[in-house]
């Protein structure tokens, strides 16, 4: 990776990354998105393996 350029930066902070998934879940740190609920209890989470832990 040291020969890629981090091209997904985050329009909050000046971090970067190399993955637009990454990218996207970083991002929800700054927006407070929670897109994973839970279909049995409604919560919601920022990201997928903690609904899945819930």
């Amino acid at each position: 990776k040291a020969s890629e350029e981090k091209i997904h930066k985050c329009a909050y902070c000046p971090k970067a990354f190399y993955r637009s998934h990454d990218h996207r879940r970083h991002e929800r740190v700054h927006t407070g998105d929670r897109p994973y609920a839970c279909l049995g209890c409604h919560r919601s989470y920022k990201r997928v393996d903690a609904r899945y832990r819930h």
